[in-house]
């Protein structure tokens, strides 16, 4: 069965969220992908409204995966050799989601990643971010991907 590809993803971050699917896929009932969150940026006045619309379109952040259990939704950024970046990504995910769709309970994060270092495993744990960490795709996708 060929993997899925999922929308904005490369196809390594695309691989890389395969691992996590293999191991917790089924414990959500869904996932949406590449949600649009935040203002964009304004257009110019001069331009007509379907290119104002493409422009703040564009310009919106985008949450890489959104899944969902019951009534918990989990906000994941896809982030090969996680950084402090991811960090800072998720938690601005997390408000924006918040303001823009208003659920019951915040959402909870977690970043899937083939590498963190031990200062990013600190700082994200003390914003109670989930890590769930794959090193074996990266020497498999070396593998198996590049000639």
């Amino acid at each position: 069965m060929p993997r899925p590809k999922y929308k904005h993803m490369s196809p390594y971050e695309s691989y890389l969220f395969d691992y996590f699917i293999r191991q917790h896929g089924d414990t959500f009932e869904n996932f949406d992908f590449d949600v649009h969150v935040g203002e964009g940026r304004l257009p110019p006045d001069h331009l007509e409204q379907p290119y104002r619309d493409l422009s703040v379109l564009l310009t919106q952040k985008r949450i890489d995966a959104v899944g969902y259990r019951g009534s918990q939704i989990f906000i994941f950024e896809i982030k090969p050799n996680a950084a402090l970046s991811a960090l800072g990504q998720l938690i601005a995910y997390q408000d924006l989601y918040n303001r823009q769709f208003r659920p019951d309970i915040s959402p909870r994060l977690g970043v899937i990643t083939d590498f963190i270092g031990r200062d990013e495993v600190f700082y994200f744990n003390r914003h109670n971010i989930d890590i769930f960490t794959y090193p074996a795709a990266s020497a498999n996708w070396r593998l198996f991907h590049v000639s």
